[in-house]
């Protein structure tokens, strides 16, 4: 950390502005060289593709495995899927045991900027192969079970 007033203070402000707010040159060219190239199409299609994918199998999986909860509804694209939990759940609690049991999700109060109108989790499909994705509901609708 830094702390400075005055005249130097100033300098450093308007150093840091430059930095934060400013792509330098050689990035921007790498990135302009990347979304311009032929490769560029391909790669998007297929990343789409193995996105769409993983959404399904999560999907298909909780919606075999987790009878209690819901999909209010299934993004077109994206990363994640929100999960309704069975009122009473406590979101929280939930994500946290599912850590203890290996699976990764977050809970979904601290994704709404007011008060849910019940008890959610974000679960991501981005970063995971479908059999991971399909496994880590299997352990969450065991969780889920009373």
């Amino acid at each position: 950390a830094v702390a400075a007033r005055g005249a130097a203070g100033a300098r450093l402000r308007a150093a840091r502005v430059v930095d934060d707010f400013f792509v330098a040159g050689p990035l921007q060219e790498a990135a302009l060289d990347l979304v311009s190239s032929p490769a560029w199409r391909t790669h998007r299609r297929r990343r789409a593709e193995a996105l769409r994918e993983r959404r399904d199998a999560l999907v298909a999986a909780i919606r075999r495995e987790m009878p209690a909860a819901s999909l209010d509804r299934v993004p077109a694209g994206g990363f994640h899927v929100w999960l309704r939990l069975p009122e009473g759940v406590d979101d929280v609690e939930l994500a946290a045991e599912a850590a203890r049991n290996g699976v990764i999700v977050s809970p979904g109060r601290p994704w709404f900027p007011g008060e849910p109108e019940g008890p959610y989790l974000r679960l991501a499909f981005a970063g995971a192969p479908a059999a991971e994705l399909e496994r880590g509901v299997q352990i969450l609708g065991t969780l889920l079970q009373p």
